[in-house]
């Protein structure tokens, strides 16, 4: 592996920009030879049980840390690696799953604009495949925009793509705003895709020639799979993000392969990130981020943001608990960046304002009775990224990407506040600053 080589950088640059890289008609790569997979990453001394992404939104690196979130390695993957079989290299937009397939293997999702998932075996680093979420599309400029990957069984993963292609004509498997299915076991597409477009609405824009009606698409971001069903959590967004759809999750039976729109409570916009719940595996929470056609404006966002809790029983989800920012006007709208503590609790940021020069403040909410108390509070706005939330020690890590940081705040959450137990700098040297911290088991 080569970190932090400017040829390397150069290179990996080029392939993410041209798309270059022979992956067959299913995009995806596999190798022999030294055990599973293909040499590519440095061994690490255990499997990791956290990870942290930093990022300028150029470039990349992931760390990997253990139980006790000590490093095992500071930038085990980055935007300058190279190994071979590489499909694409890491962009400066990359996540994962919101959980791991707990096989002995790590995921990552490179998003807009690169369009691939990759998985490396742990602790070995070796490369167990890329796969690209979408066909040939260099031509016609379509990104599928991936943002979650399910994992179902050893020969089943589905993946959440946001993006949209207006082209009808487009084959299936360059259409977006669906479920497109994955062989983990070899890493190619399986033909397999879930339609999530029967659940597109209009929504009105206010223009100077008065309202304009459009097509507000489904845009699944984030799921959880609960039995034999994926909750998908839908943004439900027009395609110049100008207007929203009434809030919405997908309700998808993977056995028959059937597709309902369950709506949330009336006026909830923009609920796209779909959670789990640690001990309720039979519960998901979903975020509403809230919307307003003028970017900033606070009233409008607080009206329609919130969080809800769903039961899902089989193939029937039901809203059990909604919790609304609008309900206490001087409560934090702490939406954003959300992570389940348990099915009362939730952990989210209200982002703070750059004109106004306030920061950001991470607080815990009870879905019940409305309380909260702040976590964690930056310099700048939008600078505290998404938590990892360990339930057994019930510590949280805050990553903090605020100027000059490059720092994850620990955290023990208690019954009404929270205490700072230290800080962890991650791989300073390479100026990436930490947007997103994630429990792997």
């Amino acid at each position: 592996m080569q970190r932090n080589n400017n040829c390397a950088l150069v290179l990996c640059a080029m392939i993410a920009a041209t798309g270059c890289g022979d992956s067959g008609s299913n995009g995806g790569t596999g190798g022999a030879g030294g055990g599973p997979g293909t040499p590519a990453l440095e061994s690490l001394s255990e499997a990791p049980t956290f990870a942290v992404v930093s990022s300028d939104f150029s470039s990349s690196s992931i760390a990997v840390f253990d139980a006790e979130f000590a490093p095992l390695d500071e930038s085990w993957i980055n935007s300058g690696t190279e190994f071979p079989g590489l499909v694409a290299a890491l962009s400066g937009d990359v996540v994962l799953p919101n959980r791991q397939a707990s096989d002995g293997t790590f995921a990552l999702l490179d998003r807009l604009g690169t369009d691939v998932v990759s998985r490396f075996y742990v602790p070995s680093g070796n490369l167990d495949g890329q796969v690209r979420t979408q066909g040939e599309a260099m031509d016609v400029g379509f990104s599928s925009n991936p943002q979650d990957l399910v994992f179902v069984n050893e020969s089943s993963a589905w993946v959440t793509r946001f993006g949209i292609n207006l082209d009808s004509n487009a084959p299936p498997e360059n259409q977006g705003t669906d479920l497109l299915e994955i062989d983990p076991s070899t890493m190619t597409l399986t033909g397999g895709r879930i339609d999530l477009s029967s659940l597109n609405t209009t929504g009105t824009v206010m223009t100077d020639d008065g309202p304009v009606e459009v097509t507000v698409y489904a845009r699944p971001n984030r799921a959880v799979l609960v039995g034999s069903t994926i909750i998908v959590g839908l943004d439900r967004l027009s395609g110049d993000f100008d207007a929203a759809g009434p809030g919405m999750v997908a309700v998808v039976d993977l056995l028959t392969e059937e597709v309902e729109g369950l709506l949330l409570p009336d006026g909830l916009l923009n609920c796209g990130n779909a959670v789990p719940v640690p001990g309720a595996s039979d519960r998901v929470i979903v975020a509403c981020l809230g919307f307003s056609q003028t970017f900033g404006n606070e009233p409008e966002t607080r009206a329609s943001a919130g969080v809800v809790l769903l039961s899902v029983d089989g193939t029937e989800a039901t809203v059990e608990t909604t919790w609304r920012a609008s309900t206490e006007p001087t409560s934090a709208i702490a939406v954003n960046n959300l992570v389940a503590l348990d099915q009362n609790r939730v952990a989210g940021v209200d982002w703070g304002d750059s004109v106004a020069e306030t920061g950001d403040v991470m607080s815990v909410t009870n879905l019940n009775t409305g309380a909260q108390f702040p976590v964690h509070g930056s310099v700048g706005a939008f600078e505290i990224g998404i938590p990892a939330y360990d339930p057994d020690s019930e510590l949280i890590f805050v990553p903090d990407a605020g100027e000059d940081a490059s720092t994850v705040f620990e955290y023990a959450v208690e019954s009404d506040s929270a205490t700072e137990i230290r800080t962890i700098d991650i791989a300073v040297d390479l100026g990436l600053p930490p947007r997103r911290a994630y429990l792997l088991n």
